[in-house]
Order: C-alpha cells, then sequence, then structure tokens
C-alpha cells in the first residue's frame, strides 16, 4: 500500500547519499515550555483513546530527537479515531471534523523538477492550553497530478515525554516519504537523530 504514488519513469532508483553529522549542543531545540505542557495534558486526555493515533508532525519528529523547530502540535491517526478525539477534546475543538484538502507550501522535488504537493485528510483542530492541535484521519498524499496515495499507515513507535509514554509516527516512515519527496534536508535530519540514538548523547564530544 504505496503512500506514494509516483510513476516509476520519474522515481530516483537509489536515494542519494546524505553526510550526517552529529550538531552541537548549541544547536539542539527542545519543545517549548507551552508545547510541552500542551502535549503532558494531550497524552493525559488521550490515554484511553482505542483508535491507533500518533504525534506526527514536527512536533512529532522533535520529541523522537530530530532537530526540528514546532509551533503547533499534529496528530496522525484513522477517521474513526479523528471522530473519537473531538469527542474527549469536546471543550477545546475549533474545527469540527471533516474532509479536508489542502496545497502544502513546499514542493517535491523529484528528478530535479518540482512538482505540488496536495494532502487530503478526515481533520480537525483544536487549542490545547491556547497550544494549536491538528488531527488528521486517513492522511493521504498526492504528487503532481498522479494518483492519490494510500491512506498512511503506521506501527507507532513510543517515546516519553516527561513521565507520558507517548505514540509516535516512526522515523522509518517519515524518511522513506521525505525520500520520495525529495526532501533531502529532512532525511539528513533524521539520519542525525538515528546516530544520536545509536551512539548516545556523548557521541562527537
Amino acid at each position: 500500500m504505496p503512500a506514494l504514488k509516483i510513476p516509476r519513469k520519474v522515481r530516483s532508483i537509489v536515494a542519494p547519499f546524505v553526510e550526517s553529522r552529529v550538531p552541537g549542543p548549541e544547536e539542539f531545540v527542545v519543545l517549548s515550555e507551552p508545547l510541552l505542557n500542551a502535549t503532558l495534558k494531550l497524552a493525559e486526555l488521550l490515554r484511553e483513546c482505542k483508535p491507533k493515533w500518533a504525534m506526527s508532525g514536527d512536533a512529532g519528529e522533535l520529541v523522537s530527537g530530530v532537530n526540528v523547530s514546532a509551533d503547533h502540535l499534529s496528530i496522525l491517526t484513522t477517521a474513526e479515531g479523528c471522530e473519537e478525539i473531538s469527542r474527549k477534546l469536546a471543550e477545546n475543538l475549533v474545527q469540527t471534523p471533516g474532509m479536508v484538502e489542502r496545497k502544502l507550501e513546499r514542493e517535491a522535488n523529484i528528478d530535479l523538477k518540482p512538482y505540488p504537493v496536495q494532502i487530503k485528510s478526515y481533520e480537525a483542530r483544536f487549542q490545547i492550553d491556547g497550544q494549536r492541535l491538528d488531527v488528521y484521519g486517513g492522511l493521504q498524499i498526492r504528487v503532481g497530478d498522479w494518483e492519490w496515495g494510500d491512506p498512511l499507515d503506521y506501527s507507532p513507535e513510543y517515546v516519553y515525554v516527561g513521565s507520558e509514554k507517548l505514540p509516535v509516527v516512526p522515523l522509518r516512515l517519515k524518511t522513506e516519504l521525505y525520500i520520495g519527496l525529495g526532501w533531502m534536508d529532512r532525511v539528513k535530519k533524521i539520519n542525525e537523530a538515528m546516530t544520536r540514538r545509536h551512539h548516545g548523547p556523548g557521541f562527537g564530544g
């Protein structure tokens, strides 16, 4: 079930090598205190949520150790999960669940050619302690005029944020998507995070 449907004639056969390094301590980014507090509250509120869900977007990568900045929270789930989350967070609801289709600001870069990227999902929006939360159910991606990919599916990884065990979209899936879209700067950041995982916080000085 491919998440990206790109014709073979324009698909890169081999992903380019991306040289990675371990950033110095002064380069690391962490969740802001408001986002951290909202994440902890969210984990508590959704502890009994039965449909599969996981933190995604920049915040999901950040809590997984990727050195990116985040200004809001995102969750990837199913349409059923979006409905249940909307019930559990009813007091925080800003945008009621519904199908939304939009074009991303960043284009794909395939064989050195730019292509627009669209996403569609069963989507809702919330405010958790003043912080924006976007929930995407059954998210699909379309590159250029090609077919829509299948809804993103995954087996969540788990990280601890404070004392809360939090499901996150696995970095392996994010790497595959970024390679397919030609976003090699994001692949590099994930490679750096994986290097830190394997060598520990003291690696590289």
